[in-house]
């Protein structure tokens, strides 16, 4: 209710005490309405350009997995995709994915690369790229992925069929140095750090292939699988998403440890 009142020449408006009250409560709604529609367009876009990074990115065969897991050639690969400000914000910084793949009796290494960073690794003479698929296709997969809650996988008895195969998938992005501290409190309960000189946030997948669906989870020596689970972890994994929620903090000698000697099957 406004109520109007004369004072000299100039008309003015007195607010009553609850009309400001609501008045507030109106803004302080707007205000927060607004936050959330924002919030709701800024993380919708985070998600897709981070599923459109993961999707698109270039695949290399690791000829010598000794040479380019070298630290001082695999910290440069970070220094050169390196982001600053805004982007870095948005987006958090690029990753590569590090994987190894055993199937048929053979053991094989992968890395893949943003395409918009292959040029760094055409120069490496330990790698090469590759244009076919890395991972069989047509097949019932099993995923585990390994993080705080569930540090270890251990393997069914199961003796690998020919068209049948397990795969080691590591996301891996370096921490810089201004971030070491920033949450290392949390970090050091995870599984894996030590006092290395570098140190990564990762994902770390294990991927199981074969001609059943029983068959993958036996491999992996599950009991059971959640289906909608699994089939997210199927479509992260071969989409080569960093999932912040599944991270774990690994140093650079334990992330080359497991992946070329402790990852056997």
């Amino acid at each position: 209710m406004k109520v109007y009142f004369q004072c000299g020449r100039a008309n003015q408006i007195l607010i009553l005490p609850g009309n400001i009250y609501n008045i507030m409560f109106e803004i302080i709604l707007i205000a927060f309405l607004l936050i959330f529609i924002l919030w709701v367009l800024f993380s919708h876009n985070k998600t897709t350009e981070r599923r459109a990074r993961a999707i698109n990115m270039s695949f290399f065969s690791i000829k010598s997995v000794n040479g380019f897991t070298e630290e001082s050639d695999l910290l440069n690969i970070f220094r050169n995709m390196h982001l600053e400000g805004w982007n870095r914000f948005l987006y958090g910084d690029p990753y590569i994915s590090l994987e190894k793949v055993i199937t048929g009796g053979k053991i094989e290494y992968y890395v893949a690369i943003p395409k918009k960073y292959e040029e760094i690794l055409n120069k490496d003479i330990h790698v090469s790229k590759v244009e076919k698929d890395i991972l069989p296709i047509n097949k019932h997969y099993a995923v585990a992925c390994l993080h705080q809650r569930e540090p270890y996988l251990k393997f069914g008895e199961l003796k690998l069929h020919e068209d049948e195969g397990v795969a080691l998938q590591i996301l891996a992005r370096h921490i810089h140095p201004e971030r070491s501290r920033e949450g290392s409190q949390r970090a050091s309960a995870s599984h894996g750090v030590h006092d290395g000189k570098s140190h990564f946030e990762s994902n770390v997948r294990v991927l199981a292939w074969a001609d059943s669906k029983d068959r993958a989870r036996k491999i992996l020596n599950f009991k059971k699988i959640k289906n909608r689970s699994n089939r997210r972890l199927v479509f992260d994994f071969f989409s080569r998403i960093f999932e912040n929620s599944e991270r774990v903090k690994i140093s650079f000698q334990h992330l080359k440890n497991f992946l070329i000697n402790k990852f056997v099957y």
